[in-house]
């Protein structure tokens, strides 16, 4: 049988199927595409709970969000009390605690979507928080704030944290915190800077973990011993929350970086030429005219890859020495020749 044929068969097989059957194959792919979506999302709460358990809590880490408020409560409590810490403080439990009033603003004031979502990666992320504490799954901890180790605990924690936060962001869910706080105060008041309020209130849970160095601490040690359990916590707590920022960020817009070439130059047409040519890269002509000299001149706007910035140099300062460039960094380009959402 000819391809033509069997594609034709195919064709009137679908046709002649009853609405019915129609009805319950959409039916069943669009069971199947939410059931795919929240295993995802599991999966990511699954990740974030496996980097604060390991990582983050057993060491006193508290970088920012009710996740990193969670963990210095626990550690507050657990020299006092262990078993207060590990029922009533406990991350897991906390967690779902502290973002209960957030899912319940967040659902009258923002997005229904947005808000379940969140609500089901929290609980998510506390059952398996639970879980991990009652099978006493191992913790990497590291045996003091001297040691190389609680460096790589905060890297790695922070690392973990922000995998599954850059995911998250990218199908618009989160795992609660401060998160909904800053699409909260956006909701109320849009010309409001909510990346530096959020910003200002993991900085307050940060600088309030250097309160857990003085837990023990024998105050006639000396100022720089006093110094240095309280700032250990601070700056570990930071470089994790940093950590957790960065990986986000890399997941949110790409590996590499697009640079954008604005060149003003009378050597326009050779230019463009070349870097056609040679690069296969558009070109986007413009007339521009200058203020101060009232002077028209055409500007060339050109998207290329990062690691071709040198070879676009090269062709400007062939054709032309004296061209007047600037270059931006493309945090995401979508088109022809690029990688959609990569900024590659």
């Amino acid at each position: 049988m000819k391809k033509s044929d069997l594609t034709e068969e195919i064709t009137v097989s679908e046709q002649n199927e009853s609405p019915v059957n129609k009805n319950k194959k959409q039916a069943a792919k669009k069971v199947w595409r939410f059931a795919k979506f929240y295993i995802l999302l599991s999966v990511l709460a699954f990740i974030r709970a496996l980097a604060t358990y390991v990582f983050i809590v057993p060491n006193g880490f508290a970088p920012g969000g009710i996740n990193g408020l969670s963990s210095l409560l626990y550690n507050a409590v657990l020299p006092f009390n262990e078993h207060l810490a590990d029922t009533v403080f406990n991350p897991a439990v906390t967690s779902m605690v502290l973002n209960v009033p957030l899912f319940i603003a967040a659902f009258i004031v923002l997005d229904k979507k947005f808000a379940f979502n969140t609500f089901f990666c929290v609980t998510v992320y506390s059952v398996i928080m639970g879980v991990f504490s009652a099978v006493d799954f191992p913790q990497y901890q590291a045996s003091d704030s001297e040691s190389g180790y609680m460096l790589l605990a905060s890297l790695a924690g922070g690392a973990g944290a922000g995998i599954s936060l850059g995911f998250m962001l990218r199908y618009n869910t989160s795992l609660g915190g401060t998160d909904v706080i800053g699409k909260l105060i956006y909701a109320k008041n849009p010309i409001s800077d909510v990346q530096w309020l959020i910003f200002m209130c993991d900085c307050i849970i940060v600088v309030a973990s250097g309160g857990l160095g003085f837990i023990g601490l024998d105050m006639k040690a000396g100022a720089n011993a006093i110094i240095t359990a309280v700032l250990s916590p601070m700056l570990y707590s930071f470089l994790s929350l940093l950590a957790t920022s960065q990986v986000a960020d890399v997941l949110q817009s790409g590996f590499q970086s697009s640079l954008v070439f604005n060149i003003i130059s009378d050597e326009y047409d050779s230019i463009a030429e070349h870097i056609t040519n040679e690069m296969h890269r558009g070109v986007t002509m413009m007339t521009g005219i200058g203020y101060y000299t009232g002077h028209e001149h055409k500007v060339l706007v050109c998207v290329v890859r990062k690691k071709q910035i040198n070879t676009v140099k090269r062709i400007i300062q062939k054709c032309d020495p004296n061209a007047f460039i600037y270059i931006t960094k493309a945090r995401e380009v979508n088109g022809n020749g690029f990688t959609v959402n990569s900024g590659a």
